[in-house]
Protein backbone atom coordinates (compact mmCIF):
# COMPACT_ATOMS: atom_id res chain seq x y z
CA UNK A 1 0.00 0.00 0.00
CA UNK A 2 1.52 3.39 -1.01
CA UNK A 3 1.97 6.21 1.50
CA UNK A 4 -0.07 9.41 1.27
CA UNK A 5 2.37 12.34 0.90
CA UNK A 6 1.87 15.26 3.26
CA UNK A 7 3.81 18.23 4.69
CA UNK A 8 3.41 18.95 8.43
CA UNK A 9 3.50 22.24 10.31
CA UNK A 10 5.75 21.48 13.29
CA UNK A 11 6.03 25.07 14.50
CA UNK A 12 5.52 25.16 18.31
CA UNK A 13 4.75 21.44 18.37
CA UNK A 14 6.41 19.05 20.81
CA UNK A 15 8.54 16.28 19.32
CA UNK A 16 10.15 13.46 21.31
CA UNK A 17 13.27 11.72 20.00
CA UNK A 18 14.33 8.53 21.76
CA UNK A 19 18.01 7.74 21.23
CA UNK A 20 21.21 9.70 21.64
CA UNK A 21 23.54 8.48 18.88
CA UNK A 22 24.49 9.76 15.45
CA UNK A 23 21.13 8.86 13.90
CA UNK A 24 19.23 10.78 16.58
CA UNK A 25 21.64 13.70 16.14
CA UNK A 26 20.97 13.78 12.41
CA UNK A 27 17.20 13.72 12.96
CA UNK A 28 17.39 16.51 15.53
CA UNK A 29 19.59 18.74 13.34
CA UNK A 30 16.87 18.57 10.71
CA UNK A 31 14.00 19.09 13.17
CA UNK A 32 15.63 22.21 14.61
CA UNK A 33 14.92 24.05 11.35
CA UNK A 34 11.15 23.60 11.70
CA UNK A 35 10.40 25.52 14.90
CA UNK A 36 9.37 22.59 17.09
CA UNK A 37 10.26 21.98 20.74
CA UNK A 38 12.44 18.88 20.95
CA UNK A 39 12.68 16.49 23.87
CA UNK A 40 15.35 13.79 23.81
CA UNK A 41 15.47 10.66 25.93
CA UNK A 42 18.63 8.56 26.15
CA UNK A 43 21.18 7.67 28.84
CA UNK A 44 24.00 8.54 26.46
CA UNK A 45 24.22 11.53 24.09
CA UNK A 46 26.73 12.47 21.41
CA UNK A 47 28.90 15.50 22.30
CA UNK A 48 26.85 17.68 19.93
CA UNK A 49 23.57 16.59 21.51
CA UNK A 50 25.04 17.26 24.96
CA UNK A 51 25.88 20.76 23.79
CA UNK A 52 22.36 21.32 22.47
CA UNK A 53 20.96 20.26 25.84
CA UNK A 54 23.41 22.55 27.67
CA UNK A 55 22.31 25.60 25.69
CA UNK A 56 18.66 24.51 25.96
CA UNK A 57 18.06 24.08 22.24
CA UNK A 58 16.68 20.66 23.14
CA UNK A 59 15.47 19.22 26.45
CA UNK A 60 16.66 15.99 28.03
CA UNK A 61 14.00 13.86 29.73
CA UNK A 62 14.30 10.56 31.63
CA UNK A 63 13.14 7.42 29.84
CA UNK A 64 10.82 6.60 32.74
CA UNK A 65 8.85 9.82 32.08
CA UNK A 66 8.20 9.19 28.39
CA UNK A 67 4.57 8.23 28.84
CA UNK A 68 3.87 11.46 30.70
CA UNK A 69 5.47 13.58 27.98
CA UNK A 70 3.50 11.79 25.27
CA UNK A 71 0.33 13.37 26.65
CA UNK A 72 1.46 16.69 25.14
CA UNK A 73 3.52 15.41 22.20
CA UNK A 74 2.72 15.66 18.51
CA UNK A 75 5.31 13.32 17.07
CA UNK A 76 7.75 10.64 18.28
CA UNK A 77 10.92 9.39 16.60
CA UNK A 78 12.45 6.15 17.86
CA UNK A 79 16.13 6.24 16.89
CA UNK A 80 17.88 3.86 19.27
CA UNK A 81 20.17 1.05 18.13
CA UNK A 82 17.86 -1.53 19.73
CA UNK A 83 15.00 -2.68 17.47
CA UNK A 84 12.99 -4.04 20.39
CA UNK A 85 13.18 -0.71 22.22
CA UNK A 86 12.13 1.11 19.04
CA UNK A 87 9.16 -1.22 18.62
CA UNK A 88 8.12 -0.66 22.23
CA UNK A 89 8.37 3.12 21.85
CA UNK A 90 6.31 2.97 18.65
CA UNK A 91 3.60 0.92 20.32
CA UNK A 92 3.53 3.32 23.26
CA UNK A 93 3.22 6.34 20.97
CA UNK A 94 0.43 4.78 18.90
CA UNK A 95 -1.61 4.20 22.07
CA UNK A 96 -1.50 7.97 22.53
CA UNK A 97 -2.61 8.50 18.92
CA UNK A 98 0.70 10.10 17.92
CA UNK A 99 2.67 10.24 14.73
CA UNK A 100 5.59 7.86 15.11
CA UNK A 101 8.63 7.01 13.02
CA UNK A 102 11.08 4.27 13.88
CA UNK A 103 14.41 4.37 12.09
CA UNK A 104 14.83 1.48 9.61
CA UNK A 105 11.69 -0.26 10.91
CA UNK A 106 8.86 0.68 8.48
CA UNK A 107 6.43 -1.84 9.98
CA UNK A 108 6.46 0.07 13.28
CA UNK A 109 5.88 3.49 11.65
CA UNK A 110 2.63 5.22 10.83
CA UNK A 111 4.60 7.66 8.68
CA UNK A 112 8.00 7.61 7.00
CA UNK A 113 10.44 10.42 6.32
CA UNK A 114 11.29 11.19 2.71
CA UNK A 115 14.64 12.24 1.34
CA UNK A 116 14.42 16.01 0.82
CA UNK A 117 15.88 18.60 -1.52
CA UNK A 118 15.47 21.85 0.44
CA UNK A 119 15.87 25.35 -0.93
CA UNK A 120 14.31 27.54 1.73
CA UNK A 121 10.54 27.29 1.37
CA UNK A 122 10.92 25.07 -1.68
CA UNK A 123 11.06 21.44 -0.63
CA UNK A 124 11.04 18.41 -2.90
CA UNK A 125 10.34 15.14 -1.10
CA UNK A 126 11.38 11.77 -2.54
CA UNK A 127 10.07 8.47 -1.23
CA UNK A 128 10.25 4.82 -2.23
CA UNK A 129 7.62 3.89 0.40
CA UNK A 130 10.43 2.61 2.60
CA UNK A 131 11.60 0.08 0.00
CA UNK A 132 14.98 1.67 -0.64
CA UNK A 133 16.14 4.79 1.25
CA UNK A 134 19.42 4.48 -0.66
CA UNK A 135 17.58 4.94 -3.96
CA UNK A 136 15.69 7.95 -2.58
CA UNK A 137 19.03 9.42 -1.51
CA UNK A 138 20.51 8.86 -4.98
CA UNK A 139 17.55 10.61 -6.61
CA UNK A 140 17.85 13.49 -4.14
CA UNK A 141 21.51 13.99 -5.03
CA UNK A 142 20.70 14.01 -8.74
CA UNK A 143 17.99 16.64 -8.19
CA UNK A 144 20.13 18.93 -6.04
CA UNK A 145 22.16 20.12 -9.02
CA UNK A 146 18.93 20.94 -10.92
CA UNK A 147 17.67 23.25 -8.18
CA UNK A 148 20.33 25.83 -7.23
CA UNK A 149 20.00 28.05 -4.12
CA UNK A 150 18.39 30.82 -6.21
CA UNK A 151 15.16 28.80 -6.20
CA UNK A 152 14.70 29.90 -2.59
CA UNK A 153 14.72 33.59 -3.59
CA UNK A 154 12.50 32.87 -6.60
CA UNK A 155 9.93 31.10 -4.42
CA UNK A 156 10.09 33.94 -1.87
CA UNK A 157 9.49 36.53 -4.60
CA UNK A 158 6.57 34.58 -6.03
CA UNK A 159 5.05 34.20 -2.57
CA UNK A 160 5.14 37.94 -1.83
CA UNK A 161 3.70 38.77 -5.24
CA UNK A 162 0.94 36.19 -4.77
CA UNK A 163 -0.06 37.63 -1.39
CA UNK A 164 -0.24 41.16 -2.80
CA UNK A 165 -2.20 40.10 -5.88
CA UNK A 166 -4.75 38.14 -3.85
CA UNK A 167 -5.32 41.18 -1.63
CA UNK A 168 -6.42 43.15 -4.71
CA UNK A 169 -9.54 41.01 -5.19
CA UNK A 170 -8.93 40.45 -8.88
CA UNK A 171 -10.72 37.60 -10.68
CA UNK A 172 -8.98 34.29 -9.91
CA UNK A 173 -8.78 33.57 -13.64
CA UNK A 174 -6.69 36.72 -14.13
CA UNK A 175 -4.40 35.87 -11.22
CA UNK A 176 -3.93 32.37 -12.57
CA UNK A 177 -2.64 33.75 -15.88
CA UNK A 178 -0.26 36.12 -14.07
CA UNK A 179 1.10 33.38 -11.79
CA UNK A 180 1.80 31.18 -14.80
CA UNK A 181 3.53 34.02 -16.67
CA UNK A 182 5.78 34.64 -13.69
CA UNK A 183 6.77 30.98 -13.44
CA UNK A 184 7.34 30.67 -17.19
CA UNK A 185 9.45 33.85 -17.39
CA UNK A 186 13.25 34.01 -17.18
CA UNK A 187 13.13 35.59 -13.70
CA UNK A 188 15.08 32.69 -12.17
CA UNK A 189 17.96 33.19 -14.59
CA UNK A 190 17.95 36.93 -13.88
CA UNK A 191 18.02 36.29 -10.13
CA UNK A 192 20.99 33.97 -10.63
CA UNK A 193 22.91 36.70 -12.49
CA UNK A 194 21.63 39.51 -10.23
CA UNK A 195 20.12 41.31 -13.18
CA UNK A 196 18.03 43.68 -11.08
CA UNK A 197 17.06 45.91 -14.00
CA UNK A 198 15.86 42.96 -16.05
CA UNK A 199 13.87 41.61 -13.08
CA UNK A 200 12.14 44.95 -12.61
CA UNK A 201 11.31 45.27 -16.32
CA UNK A 202 9.94 41.73 -16.50
CA UNK A 203 7.79 42.18 -13.42
CA UNK A 204 6.45 45.47 -14.72
CA UNK A 205 5.46 43.91 -18.04
CA UNK A 206 3.58 41.10 -16.27
CA UNK A 207 2.15 42.89 -13.24
CA UNK A 208 1.47 46.33 -14.68
CA UNK A 209 2.41 49.85 -13.68
CA UNK A 210 0.31 50.00 -10.52
CA UNK A 211 1.99 47.07 -8.76
CA UNK A 212 4.52 48.05 -6.01
CA UNK A 213 7.49 46.37 -7.70
CA UNK A 214 10.33 48.24 -6.00
CA UNK A 215 8.89 47.60 -2.56
CA UNK A 216 8.44 43.92 -3.42
CA UNK A 217 12.01 43.53 -4.63
CA UNK A 218 13.53 45.15 -1.54
CA UNK A 219 11.59 42.68 0.61
CA UNK A 220 13.36 39.78 -1.10
CA UNK A 221 16.73 41.09 -2.24
CA UNK A 222 18.54 42.92 0.53
CA UNK A 223 21.35 44.02 -1.78
CA UNK A 224 19.17 46.13 -4.04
Amino acid sequence: MPYYPIFLDLNQQNVVVVGGGEVAERKIKNLLTYGCTIYISSPHLTPHLQQLVAIKRIHHIPYESLDTYMDTTFMVIAATDDTKVNTRIASQAKKHGLLVNTVDQPKDCNFIMPSIVKRGNLQIAISTAGKSPALAKKIRKSLESSFPPEYDLFAELLGIIRTKLLSQDQPSSKNKVIFQQLVDSNLLEMITHKNWGGIQTTLQSILGEGFPIEDTLTQVFKEI
